[in-house]
This record gives structure tokens, C-alpha cells and sequence, in this order.
């Protein structure tokens, strides 16, 4: 992928187709975040594109943008099935139930319905060259620009489809999460269509030059599109329409917002930066990353933002606390990502070597620790966490603060006695957990072991992180 392929890429197709309050200690981060990961290589069809999560995380699916072919990941095994579609699949999304995911033939003019659990694909057909796919909130409704004019709306109950007329070249496409309104970029337009979904009534809004990706605030109050023949980001109030331009970097490709509103994420693939809007001022801040940056993805906490640098070999995860980079192999030419609905894997389509790199962490720390004391010893229990970080738990360690004092567990077992304590004697105890990539971040409690157990010697709340 080299600089500025998208447009390139573009006009082919468009012509083509609590811690104790005593204690000091940092708050860990998210699991999601940690220092260390691990990378899994896994082959799937030729020129991987569009990737999407299913709901409950259990199935990545990938596009394979110049073949027939979607890959479907199963994330316990990572085992491949390759399912056959339409000419040319560009653009996937799952519904939000899991049962059906919806892949747009750019090639064939139609639009393949995949069933989750069987695998069958039924092909509809839409209008010609179709690109962008997004599903309605309440799954009703699945919509599909055609860059030759129009946007069909698949009823999912009877597949039935219905054309609306909207600008030229509509490419990117996102629905509120009311249902009430479709938004649609019209790249060779300069404009944006508002869908009313109740009648299907069109409004038009002007906004920046070839406006491109497009995405709506969590609250609804705001959309957000890059404009990719500038160098602006246009701010649409839901409200009354009206338009605010935002300078960031050259050819904003991608645009992503944070899970709390707060931020706008938008990759700058001219000039190897990630432009952060603070949804509050419109105050821009410009972060360098790899080359070519060209996808954005949000965890679900809101503690890292993913991009691929196409233009290379490497993710940049940003940590949105501090807007520190850190660079991650992966495969060839990273095209697009994905994170899972729990945060425990980052999933990215590497375009130039046919694999899906999947990145995963330590997991997160145990949950619902307590201390009971006793003579010399405490007995240190928990539940293990709900997001493992991508691999399985291999084992819990809970440390004593005064001598360390310790003891292990393996596998599912989430209880053990730390024994040759002094009685008197308040220990501050941290429970991690730990998989294959890494040590999770401490629960922490405290106990006082004791001759004579009393209710008021039990346990101290744990902090959790």
C-alpha cells in the first residue's frame, strides 16, 4: 500500500465496480492496554480487506477484496473457513444478534446474507458497485451505498430492497443508534445524505472536498466525516444540520470516536499522523505514527486507539491517556482492524501477505478477592476475569507486602493459603493473573492474621483494577 492508495484504490472501483484507602498504589491499566503482547499469524484468502467481530466474539470474518472469498476465524481455535461469495467482497458487517453477516459484492451488484450458524449464503441483489455495509441497531435494516448513485435498504425479514437516490459516488455509510437516521458520504459530491429510515426522505448537507469515512457520536448529537480531497474533518450537529470544519492532517482517511464521546479519532494517510478532536473545543491534536496510516479502531474501554500503517508492517496502538505510540509488527501492508467486543484481541487484515494478525494481551486482574485470616495464614480467594486477554488463564499468584510471602495456583483453581505469616500483623495481598503473552495487573486486599478469628478481622475489600 503505498501513499495515498485509497484515492487511488477508490477511483478503480468507482470506475471498475476500591483499592484500601490506606494504601498507595497505582491504578492498574486496562487489560486491554498492557506493555506486552503476542501476535498470531493466521492465513486466510488472498488481499485481505474488510474485518468485522461478531457480537459475542466467538467469529472474525474477513474479506478477500479481488477473489470470491470470506474467511471466517473461529477465535477459540483459530481455525479458517472460507465461504464463497460474490465477485469482488469489500465491505462486511454482522447484525447485531450474531445471526447474519452481510458482505457487499462490488464485482456482481449484490449483496451476500451469510447465516451464522450454518454458513449458507444467500445473494441479493442491490445496486451496481456496491461498497459500504452497515446494519440498523435493531437489526431490521441493512444499508448499502452503490457508487453509481443510490443506497439500497435490505429489509432482513423478506430480503426485499429498496433503492434511494442520494449523491454522486456515495461511499461510506453509518446509521445512528436511534434507527432514525442513515448518513451517507458522497465522495464525488462534496456532500452528505441524511436518510430519514421512517419515509426514506433525503436531505443533502454540504461539507468538505471528497468526504470519505464517516461516524456518529454515541449520544447521537453529532456526525463526523474526512473530507480526503482536503485537509478537514466536517462536523455535522444532528440537530439542525449545520456544518463545523476542523483542520487536521493531509488525506483524513478513517474516523473513529471514542466510546465516551470525548474524542474523534482520524487517520491521516498523506502525513503519517492520527489527528485527536476533543469533541468538547474542536481543539485538534496531532499524533506521528507509522507510515500511511489508514484505519482506526477504538477499544471498548476507551483506553487505546489502533491504526495500520499500510504503507509498512506495523499497528500503533496509542494510549489515550498520555497519547504515547507503540509500534506492533504485523503482517504485510495492515489494512484493516477490528477489536473485539470485550477488548481481549485486536484483529488486522495485512493486505500484502494474506494473514490476519491477531494481537492479544495478559489478562485482566482476578476479580472479587477476599482474605480470610487465621493462625499465622490467610486464606486468599477469587473469581477469575471476565476477559482472559485472548488466551487461557495458566495460573494465580497471591503475594504477601512483608516477606513475600506467597502462593500458587494453575489453571481454574482460584483459592490458596499463604502460610508463615505473623499474627498481628496487617499484609497488603495482590492476586494476579497469569496466560501465555503475560502477568495480569494486581487485585489487591488486606488481612490481619490472627489467633482468635472475629467478624472484624475478615476481609478488607479488594481493589479489583
Amino acid at each position: 500500500m503505498v501513499r495515498r492508495s485509497v484515492l487511488t484504490m477508490f477511483a478503480v472501483v468507482a470506475t471498475a465496480f476500591a483499592i484500601v484507602s490506606v494504601m498507595t498504589l497505582p491504578v492498574p491499566a486496562s487489560a486491554i492496554t498492557p506493555s506486552t503482547t503476542a501476535v498470531t499469524s493466521i492465513t486466510v484468502g488472498s488481499n485481505p480487506g474488510a474485518v468485522a467481530v461478531s457480537p459475542d466474539g466467538s467469529s472474525v470474518w474477513v474479506t478477500s477484496e479481488y477473489w470470491t472469498t470470506v474467511s471466517r476465524i473461529n477465535t477459540t481455535t483459530n481455525i479458517v473457513t472460507s465461504i464463497t461469495v460474490g465477485d469482488f467482497p469489500r465491505s462486511v458487517a454482522v447484525s447485531p444478534d450474531g445471526s447474519s453477516v452481510w458482505v457487499t459484492n462490488s464485482g456482481s451488484a449484490s449483496v451476500s446474507r451469510i447465516n451464522t450458524i450454518t454458513n449458507a449464503v444467500t445473494s441479493i441483489n442491490v445496486g451496481t458497485d456496491p461498497y459500504g455495509v452497515a446494519v440498523s441497531p435493531d437489526g431490521s435494516s441493512v444499508w448499502v451505498t452503490n457508487l453509481t448513485g443510490t443506497v439500497s435498504r435490505i429489509n432482513t425479514t423478506t430480503n426485499v430492497v429498496t433503492s434511494i437516490n442520494v449523491g454522486t459516488y456515495p461511499f461510506g455509510v453509518a446509521v445512528s443508534l436511534d434507527g432514525l437516521s442513515v448518513w451517507v458520504t458522497n465522495y464525488g459530491g462534496d456532500s452528505v445524505s441524511r436518510i430519514n429510515t421512517t419515509t426514506n426522505v433525503v436531505t443533502s448537507i454540504t461539507v468538505g472536498s471528497s468526504p470519505y469515512n464517516i461516524a456518529v457520536s454515541p449520544d447521537g448529537s453529532s456526525v463526523w466525516v474526512t473530507n480526503s480531497g482536503g485537509s478537514t474533518v466536517s462536523r455535522i450537529n444532528t440537530a439542525t444540520n449545520a456544518v463545523t470544519s476542523i483542520n487536521v492532517g493531509t488525506y483524513p482517511y478513517d474516523i473513529a470516536v471514542s466510546p465516551d464521546g470525548s474524542s474523534v479519532w482520524v487517520t491521516n494517510n498523506a502525513s503519517d499522523t492520527v489527528s485527536r478532536i476533543n469533541t468538547t473545543t474542536n481543539v485538534v491534536t496531532s499524533i506521528t505514527v507509522g507510515t500511511d496510516p489508514y484505519s482506526v479502531a477504538v477499544s471498548p474501554d476507551g483506553s487505546s486507539v489502533w491504526v495500520t500503517n499500510s504503507g509498512g508492517s506495523t499497528v500503533s496502538r496509542i494510549n489515550t491517556t498520555t497519547n504515547a505510540v507503540t509500534s506492533i509488527n504485523v503482517g504485510s501492508n495492515p489494512y484493516n482492524i477490528a477489536v473485539s467486543p470485550d477488548g481481549s484481541s485486536v484483529w488486522v487484515t495485512n493486505f500484502g501477505s494474506g494473514t490476519v494478525s491477531r494481537i492479544i494481551f495478559p489478562p485482566q486482574p482476578p476479580a472479587n478477592v477476599t482474605a480470610t485470616p487465621g493462625n499465622a495464614q490467610a486464606s486468599i480467594s477469587w473469581t477469575a476475569p471476565t476477559n482472559t486477554g485472548g488466551s487461557p488463564i495458566t495460573g494465580y499468584t497471591a503475594t504477601a507486602s512483608v516477606g513475600g510471602l506467597s502462593c500458587t495456583t494453575t489453571t481454574t483453581a482460584t483459592s490458596c493459603t499463604i502460610s508463615g505469616m505473623t499474627n498481628a500483623t496487617t499484609y497488603y495481598v495482590s492476586v494476579t493473573a497469569t496466560n501465555a503473552v503475560g502477568i495480569s495487573d494486581p487485585s489487591v486486599v488486606t488481612v490481619t492474621p490472627t489467633t482468635t478469628t472475629t467478624t472484624a478481622d475478615l476481609v478488607t475489600p479488594a481493589f479489583t483494577g
